[in-house]
């Protein structure tokens, strides 16, 4: 669910423009269509051919008994439908956005850092394969799985190595994540819910190795929130027996919810359970004010929902590692609370896994500004 929201200063108002309905371009730009063969490592990369497209990463990083949380998301725009950018030294026809975030519990510090290029020699992403960047930041991969590679201005810098623990995923009915009625609103959603990380950690004059875990969702769409949407909460649960959860609530006008939300058990064996809007609970707990923003976001969730394995009633709770997780994305651009949580079982209190949750329309109607 994430990836077009990352928006600053004067970009917001191009970003008006370019995630509006798919026609306002002359060309058509593709939409999702049910039935599509996959084939991979092709739909590892760029669909220039649609209009919005994202290469998103989080994870929880460990170097001994300290505890970090890292958030990367490489994002591209379409100007007008294409097949294969052109590629010359500055593009017209791509924009990149990337985004990187680093949660550290220890010191109380977020840090985060977003940038902007058009296509060309300074951001781009292949068609053929998993090899995006923007600037020094780099996503790539290769034999063994993935490489990470990128900074947050002067303050720290990852090099990790990642390897699917699992197999990907793709979620949706048909191969098609549909996120309202209209065919447009919707997108293919592959997922790799568990990957091996390792690699180095630079924190101002800190040199740390790391272990840890991370998940990557990769989505190819050319329109998203329907009409009556306003944000959304989603989040991606790893939990400690080998299964995970994705999971959003769509929030609509008027403090509702709408019935294209979803959640989605992934056995170990990347078997999934589809549980549909009203089959499950998203409670909307705890409350942290920005004082950047102004923004009351609900940081520590519920999510009731019944065990694909056992049958028996689940209430998660969403415990966030810091409060202050928020992405301000400054003048004419969106914020969000974007962080990472513990996962708690409510009636023992036992830790039953990691997760990363995000929250969109608090500080600003997201669907408003994207429509």
């Amino acid at each position: 669910m994430t990836g077009w929201i990352w928006a600053k200063g004067w970009v917001g108002l191009g970003l008006l423009l370019l995630l509006g309905p798919a026609h306002l371009w002359g060309g058509e730009w593709n939409i999702p269509r049910a039935g599509h063969l996959f084939s991979f490592p092709r739909d590892h990369g760029s669909h220039p051919d649609f209009k919005i497209e994202w290469w998103y990463l989080t994870g929880h990083l460990e170097a001994g008994e300290r505890r970090f949380g890292f958030q990367a998301t490489f994002f591209r725009l379409g100007q007008k439908p294409v097949e294969v950018p052109v590629g010359e030294d500055f593009g017209t026809e791509q924009l990149y956005l990337a985004h990187m975030g680093l949660s550290d519990p220890a010191t109380g510090r977020f840090l985060h850092e977003e940038r902007l290029n058009r296509g060309g020699w300074d951001a781009g992403a292949a068609t053929q394969d998993l090899d995006v960047f923007n600037g020094n930041w780099t996503l790539r991969r290769d034999v063994e799985g993935m490489r990470l590679q990128g900074s947050i201005r002067a303050e720290a810098a990852l090099d990790l190595r990642l390897v699917p623990e699992k197999p990907h995923v793709i979620f949706g009915e048909d191969g098609i994540s549909r996120k309202g009625p209209e065919g447009t609103a919707s997108s293919y959603y592959i997922t790799y819910s568990r990957l091996a990380a390792s690699g180095s950690l630079h924190l101002g004059e800190e040199r740390l190795s790391v272990t840890g875990e991370a998940w990557m969702d990769h989505e190819i769409s050319s329109s998203q929130l329907d009409k009556d949407q306003i944000g959304w909460d989603w989040t991606c649960i790893q939990f400690r027996d080998g299964r995970e959860i994705m999971g959003y609530v769509l929030r609509t006008k008027g403090d509702g919810i709408s019935p294209y939300s979803k959640l989605v058990w992934i056995d170990r064996d990347g078997t999934l359970t589809h549980v549909k809007s009203g089959d499950y609970e998203w409670k909307h707990e705890g409350a942290w004010k920005s004082p950047a923003t102004g923004a009351t976001y609900p940081i520590s969730p519920m999510i009731v929902t019944r065990d694909p394995a056992s049958g028996a009633e689940r209430r998660l709770r969403l415990v966030p590692l810091l409060e202050n997780q928020e992405m301000t994305g400054g003048a004419g651009g969106v914020s969000y609370w974007e962080g990472a949580c513990e996962v708690v079982e409510e009636a023992s209190g036992e830790n039953l896994g990691r997760a990363y949750l995000e929250m969109t329309g608090y500080a600003d109607d997201i669907g408003q500004k994207l429509r």
